[in-house]
């Protein structure tokens, strides 16, 4: 990390949080998570459904950063009121075991790029050292990889797939069943339709969400040689409009400013990057031209090794 850094009055004054943002944020991502799926079977044709699964997949993985922002405490003020939210109306529809993953994710920000580091699994180059191994591993994905195996390891073990110890494991699974009863539920009785819960929250979830997460976890942190510094594996990502709606949204492409200052909320991280610059004349920090752009580098430079 660099050793530049911006004074601590301004990261105090840009680690308030905002309750207007955060509900614009819970507001707008849920709004078109139901408008997508109310279109899609309002026009019921294989299109629209189709459609509806990239976007709802998209917006799943934005409910997933704001359960990031929970994990930091950066939604309110109030650590209960911070924790409900982020786990009822977040993390829980989404499967994930809140307090658990937020265990993991403060041990991943200690421990990022090394083997230890309990997120190494996502980012790590073992097993994806050539191009058509990554290949295989992106396409795994979009078929459900991330799903299926998390049930196994649940059905096997009790616990998700990537674990740590904690006492929450049993009472939080029970809470995402509860979650996901009110779904079903809850779209059911909109729609008339049973099938509407998997069609339009199961299988974006198992597809196009675990993608978009994990491809923007992977290009935030990969490097070809596993024996890379921490440092050369943060950095920022100079996203465009389509990757910060599905790939990084909540302004996830600071990834290298958030690990720096995770005290920050995520819609304050652009004014932090204008406060190095103020401060500095630059930004100390790598910054990658795009996901897809970073993406395509890193195949070129894999070749070599195929």
């Amino acid at each position: 990390m660099t050793t530049q850094t911006i004074d601590r009055d301004a990261v105090q004054a840009l680690s308030v949080p905002s309750k207007s943002r955060t509900f614009a944020d819970s507001v707008l991502t849920w709004g078109i998570i139901a408008g997508a799926a109310a279109a899609a079977h309002l026009v019921d044709r294989a299109y629209a459904y189709l459609l509806a699964i990239i976007i709802i997949g998209g917006r799943q993985n934005a409910l997933a950063t704001l359960a990031h922002e929970g994990w930091h405490g950066l939604l309110f003020r109030s650590r209960r009121a911070n924790h409900a939210i982020a786990a009822w109306f977040y993390a829980y529809p989404l499967g994930i075991l809140y307090y658990h993953d937020r265990e993991r994710h403060l041990r991943h920000h200690r421990e990022v790029g090394h083997d230890y580091d309990p997120d190494w699994i996502n980012y790590t180059s073992r097993d994806r050292e050539t191009p058509a191994r990554l290949l295989a591993y992106l396409a795994s994905l979009l078929f459900g990889r991330l799903l299926f195996s998390t049930l196994l390891s649940v059905a096997k073990r009790g616990r998700p797939r990537i674990t740590i110890e904690s006492a929450n494991v049993p009472s939080e699974l029970w809470r995402v069943a509860v979650s996901q009863g009110v779904l079903f539920g809850a779209m059911t009785a909109a729609t008339g339709q049973w099938w509407v819960y998997p069609l339009l929250w199961l299988l974006p979830l198992a597809t196009f969400a675990g993608f978009f997460a994990n491809f923007r976890a992977l290009i935030e942190h990969v490097v070809v040689c596993d024996d890379a510094t921490p440092e050369d594996r943060l950095r920022d990502i100079h996203a465009g409009p389509l990757e910060r709606f599905f790939v990084a949204p909540s302004h996830f492409n600071y990834h290298a400013l958030h690990h720096a200052h995770p005290s920050v909320p995520h819609y304050n991280l652009p004014r932090g990057k204008e406060a190095y610059l103020q401060r500095f004349g630059l930004y100390p920090f790598t910054v990658r031209p795009g996901y897809t752009n970073a993406f395509f580098a890193h195949l070129r430079q894999l070749r070599p090794q195929a």
